[in-house]
């Protein structure tokens, strides 16, 4: 009887963990950091028009703590859990007038698009934002497990604390935009 079998011999071990930790600090690495943290907050309103808020301005808003928010990347898998701080999102979304004077029915077809300083990008539509707890519960996070967050993931990062897929948070924000579904208009009920 003939039994095949793999022999690795430890420099064969040592030579591929190199060349995977080589690849995985490489610069442009898909998992690596941002190339830059964002400096400022911008909304697009539903209207096209823009609020820049910057750090300062965020972190004298009221701040609130969501513990044990698990934390998945999108090529990286699990990160960790970690206790966010920062702000309501939906403090921050009272800034886009057009969007909070919308029409019922335009609001229902509203959504957010976040976006990072890498392009990542999520969504979220404006009824789960303003009306689901889960969505209430979102928060620009300024702080993780109480330090500021680290350079790699910018000044403010996107969590969903209660969301069921846990991967829909962006590192380094700096957009959010409100849009409405493209053919929505406005109709009177009878």
């Amino acid at each position: 009887m003939i039994r095949h079998g793999f022999r690795f011999s430890v420099s064969a071990i040592v030579l591929t963990a190199a060349t995977v930790a080589a690849l995985l600090f490489a610069p442009g690495f898909v998992g690596a950091g941002p190339e830059r943290p964002s400096d400022a907050l911008t909304i697009i309103d539903l209207d096209g028009s823009k609020i820049t808020i910057s750090y300062d301005e965020i972190s004298k808003m009221p701040q609130v703590t969501e513990l044990q928010c698990i934390c998945v990347g999108q090529h990286a898998g699990y990160i960790g859990i970690f206790d966010y701080s920062g702000v309501r999102l939906a403090n921050i979304l009272e800034k886009a007038t057009a969007a909070m004077n919308a029409s019922g029915y335009r609001k229902e077809n509203m959504y957010a698009v976040f976006r990072g300083t890498d392009g990542y990008q999520v969504i979220a539509s404006w009824t789960e934002l303003t009306l689901a707890e889960t969505g209430r519960r979102a928060l620009v996070a300024l702080h993780a497990d109480a330090k500021a967050l680290p350079n790699t993931e910018g000044r403010f990062r996107i969590v969903f604390p209660a969301d069921k897929y846990v991967g829909r948070n962006v590192k380094c924000l700096e957009q959010i935009e409100i849009r409405c579904a493209e053919g929505c208009v406005d109709f009177e009920s009878h």
